[in-house]
């Protein structure tokens, strides 16, 4: 928590930026000082380390504040007013209720992960968790937070493989501060909902939906959609992270253009090249959503538009200039998302009436959630400040449609960006809904404080409340409701969710048996690496016990990038050591002695890696450990046999 507010919060209130705006912007300003911590510790040749890191950082905001307070002398009277709604009746009051929104919004959220993860330690079954435990081990074994370390996973040449790693790179620091890998990746996941919540705060306050909110984070934190399921399914943590950014990002764009200053320039492109290092995706879609924000000012002020068009443009290049350097490459190649072509899901109204009733992808609909949604998007538009909003929740519903109910050359362009996947734009789609979820509950909670003073009114023996006193205590009551009949904001509902993938025995990835044998490799491997099927969960050997795997992520089929030759000849023959001379020779490059085999995979099915099967016909290959199929062999090569004779042998 420290690690993710307390950076940008400093960076916040150097730039005077106060209150819920600098603690709602708190965790995207620490994403653009990682940023510029992994440049700077990268250009001077420094380890990646939380004394580097911190280092940088303080040079930083001691340079922010001078030039902060250098240009507030120089600068004249800034109109402090300027587009900025006027503040509400009971402002105080509706600050404590904002208070305690958070407050629980946050709790809900830690408590479903802390929970949900086994308190943190259990490691998540998923195919892309592999990657991302991985990298963060990357960084802290070797230092190095550039993005091009995502190369070292499988072995590619330095910089072949390029993936944005702002969350790996915070994910390594709280490691070395304290615990594993394993633990700071949860943790961090823990701290999404209330990153989301805080951001939404900043944004509807600014917006002057001051009452919303207050709700905006506890709606959120209960729902599964959005942030619960990104955690589990995938897990698309860099996503999932990302997206919690999103309503930052559209405050700081808010506010830049609110103010057009030259620091509110300089921070909105430092924030979106930080947003764009955690995840260029969730970037696209902030970008997206900020596009209705530009339009709807642009309509009722169409005189500001070249001036805030070249504000715009100042900060888009400040933001190139710092991003794509790191992430260029990865920029360019995600067009390699759209290989992934998943098959049609659901008819076009199943997709709608699921994201709607917020029942997607679960068994029931949260009724709770659904009803004060649907409400909410009945009468949101009489929000002249509100409707811009509409726009993103249409896009991202038409987006998640296309993804899950239609095929097609034009699908994939316009997907592609988010891998096509369905679940990635049902979360932005939830995070929008809980906009909407606000503004329906705070509508009942006027009913009830409407009904409550008229009851009040025809009391003769008693004064009645002061108005701002009912509505406070309606709409707090109004929220203790529908935590009563959600059962706890569905706590119990999505710890089980989270737990379809935060099992040791849930299948997939990694079990009992594997730890076992991982313990094993610990005792005898002597810290060189170990000849591993990439796809059969053992790449968890690095953060669970600190043995190095040769292949530390699962691969995609096709594998993209490709292998290194002697890295994929291996993967497709290494169940020819006995008679084939190029294997052996990759085998010798590795320096390895051991290889580990198991027969659990990543997707449940037999390893599409044929090189991994039958090894235990290899006379090379002597088995030195052996329990509940997953197996340690030891290298003995025997002399070579013709290749007729190696029944085993995969390249046959």
């Amino acid at each position: 928590m420290l690690l993710v507010f307390a950076p940008g919060l400093l960076l916040a209130l150097a730039l005077r930026i106060r209150g819920w705006a600098g603690l709602g912007v708190a965790p995207l300003l620490t994403a653009a000082l990682v940023v510029l911590a992994i440049v700077v510790s990268s250009a001077a040749g420094l380890r990646w380390t939380p004394l580097t890191a911190g280092g940088v950082t303080a040079g930083l905001l001691v340079l922010v504040a001078l030039l902060g307070a250098w240009s507030a002398r120089r600068r004249g009277p800034a109109d402090p007013d300027r587009d900025r709604p006027p503040a509400p009746e009971h402002a105080r009051l509706w600050s404590v209720l904002t208070l305690g929104g958070v407050a629980i919004g946050g709790a809900v959220g830690f408590l479903v992960v802390v929970r949900g993860t086994g308190s943190f330690r259990v490691p998540n079954q998923g195919f892309d968790a592999l990657f991302h435990v991985n990298a963060v081990e990357a960084i802290t074994s070797t230092g190095n937070a550039s993005p091009s370390v995502a190369s070292l996973l499988n072995g590619y040449p330095l910089g072949t493989s390029v993936y944005p790693d702002a969350l790996h790179a915070m994910a390594s620091l709280v490691a070395q501060l304290h615990g594993d890998t394993v633990t700071s990746i949860n943790a961090l996941m823990a701290c999404i909902p209330l990153i989301a919540g805080v951001g939404l705060v900043a944004l509807l306050r600014a917006l002057g939906l001051v009452r919303e909110a207050a709700v905006a984070p506890v709606v959120l934190s209960a729902t599964t959609g959005y942030p619960m399921d990104p955690i589990w399914h995938g897990p698309i943590w860099v996503f999932a992270f990302g997206v919690a950014l999103i309503p930052a990002f559209l405050f700081l764009l808010h506010s830049c253009l609110r103010e057009r200053s030259g620091a509110g320039v300089v921070l909105l492109g430092l924030a979106a090249a930080g947003l764009a290092l955690v995840h260029p995706s969730a970037a696209m879609a902030a970008v997206l959503a900020g596009v209705f924000l530009l339009v709807s000012r642009w309509v009722s002020r169409p005189a500001d538009l070249a001036r805030e068009v070249l504000v715009l443009g100042c900060a888009a290049v400040l933001a190139a200039v710092v991003a794509l350097p790191l992430i260029g490459k990865a920029i360019v190649s995600s067009g390699g998302g759209t290989i992934v072509d998943w098959p049609v899901a659901q008819s076009p109204g199943q997709a709608v009436g699921e994201l709607l009733l917020y029942n997607y992808g679960t068994e029931y609909p949260q009724v709770w959630l659904a009803v004060p949604a649907l409400l909410g998007l009945a009468v949101g538009w009489r929000v002249p400040a509100l409707r811009w909003w509409y726009g993103g929740t249409v896009l991202f519903t038409g987006l998640c449609v296309l993804a899950a109910a239609y095929e097609g050359t034009l699908v994939s362009v316009l997907t592609g960006p988010w891998w096509n996947d369905r679940f990635r734009f049902a979360a932005l789609v939830f995070l929008f809904l809980a906009v909407f979820a606000a503004v329906g509950v705070v509508r009942i909670g006027d009913l009830l404080a409407g009904l409550l003073g008229r009851v009040a009114a025809r009391g003769r023996d008693r004064a009645a409340a002061p108005r701002g006193v009912v509505a406070v205590g309606a709409l707090a009551l109004v929220v203790l409701v529908v935590g009563v009949l959600s059962k706890g904001f569905y706590v119990p509902d999505n710890v089980e969710r989270l737990r379809l993938a935060y099992v040791p025995e849930g299948g997939g990835s990694v079990g009992p048996a594997d730890v076992a044998a991982f313990d094993y490799l610990a005792e005898v491997t002597d810290g060189e690496p170990v000849l591993n099927d990439p796809n059969d969960g053992s790449p968890w050997m690095w953060p669970l016990v600190g043995v190095r795997p040769v292949f530390a992520a699962a691969l995609t089929d096709p594998v993209s990038p490709p292998l290194p030759e002697s890295r994929q000849l291996l993967v497709d023959g290494l169940n020819c050591l006995d008679s084939d001379e190029d294997v052996r020779a990759a085998v010798e490059a590795l320096g390895v002695r051991y290889v580990y085999s198991s027969v659990s995979t990543v997707l449940g099915a037999p390893s599409p890696n044929e090189g991994f099967h039958d090894l235990s016909d290899v006379e090379s290959l002597r088995p030195v450990y052996e329990r509940d199929g997953a197996t340690v062999y030891e290298i003995d090569l025997v002399p070579l046999e013709e290749i007729r004779d190696d029944a085993s042998c995969a390249l046959r």
